[in-house]
């Protein structure tokens, strides 16, 4: 049997980073992405509704969709600033300075919507409104899979590094 073989595979996935900004070992910022992910994906899907069907209720559902994805994205971005800021290793990532870029765009696209939005919810969906949300929500599955890159391979803002934590010899 060749020796090349008998190598092990290596891992895709470093040792895990544990976040700082945490409740109790649970990382803050990967319980607040859900709220703008959510918001800000369903702003062009309202859109499309209220264009579709031309009931007011889908415009304003969009303003107040476009709100709190800002707020909470706003909120998201301190705490997951703050976490990247105070890890080292986590600043060595180029997929987390994407990610930080990707979102601040996102936040930018979330505060256009509601500037254009704030006047007439109604009357800002065709044509910018329909626009911004759907560029909105294409950065918004973007910063998602960075995000999902940094947690997933990279092991950024999740619990600490299991080798560690678990005592030899023992399955929990």
């Amino acid at each position: 049997m060749r020796k090349d073989l008998k190598q092990p595979v290596p891992k895709t996935q470093s040792h895990t980073v544990e976040s700082v900004v945490a409740i109790a070992k649970h990382p803050i910022h990967p319980m607040l992405v859900t709220f703008p992910i959510a918001f800000l994906s369903m702003v062009v899907v309202a859109d499309g509704l209220y264009l579709w069907l031309r009931v007011p209720f889908w415009a304003e559902l969009a303003f107040w969709l476009n709100v709190g994805g800002l707020g909470f994205g706003v909120l998201a971005g301190i705490v997951g600033t703050m976490d990247m800021m105070s890890i080292r290793v986590v600043r060595r990532h180029v997929s987390a300075w994407n990610h930080f870029i990707v979102a601040v765009m996102v936040l930018a696209m979330a505060a256009l919507g509601v500037w254009l939005r704030l006047p007439d919810p109604v009357a800002a969906v065709w044509p910018w409104g329909l626009l911004s949300s759907a560029v909105m929500a294409l950065l918004v599955a973007v910063a998602g899979w960075l995000g999902g890159t940094l947690s997933f391979r990279h092991g950024v803002g999740v619990y600490g590094d299991e080798e560690a934590d678990t005592p030899k010899g023992r399955d929990l």
